[in-house]
């Protein structure tokens, strides 16, 4: 079985944009018959703000139609981002997915990152 840790969104301190896209990496279900599920690592240092985890089942996405979100964080629906926090936290997320992203917003202040993935 193929291992891989993945960066979705390198190391970034606040430096006055709101929205990073991160580049897309290849999740567990590119690679056929490697099983449903992967881990994604969130770190932050006094970071107020959102991360979308965006997944993709097309062997190429291109345009945005092509994604969607299969987790936000903070993952309590209670916080909207604005309350900065500090934090090292892993999840699970399971499905076939052949691609994934993450999308900060939010970002105002602070710093974010690295957010991994791995399978």
């Amino acid at each position: 079985m193929k291992s891989s840790n993945l960066v979705l969104i390198p190391e970034t301190v606040h430096s006055g944009t709101s929205v990073i896209t991160g580049e897309r990496q290849k999740a567990v279900g590119y690679y056929q018959g490697q099983g449903n599920s992967q881990s994604v690592r969130f770190i932050a240092d006094d970071f107020p703000g959102l991360v979308t985890i965006q997944a993709s089942l097309d062997t190429d996405p291109t345009v945005d139609s092509e994604w969607f979100n299969v987790y936000t964080f903070p993952g309590d629906s209670a916080v909207d981002g604005s309350t900065a926090i500090t934090t090292d936290y892993s999840i699970t997320i399971y499905g076939k997915f052949t691609w994934l992203r993450a999308i900060v917003s939010q970002f105002t202040d602070g710093e974010i990152g690295p957010i991994t993935l791995s399978y």
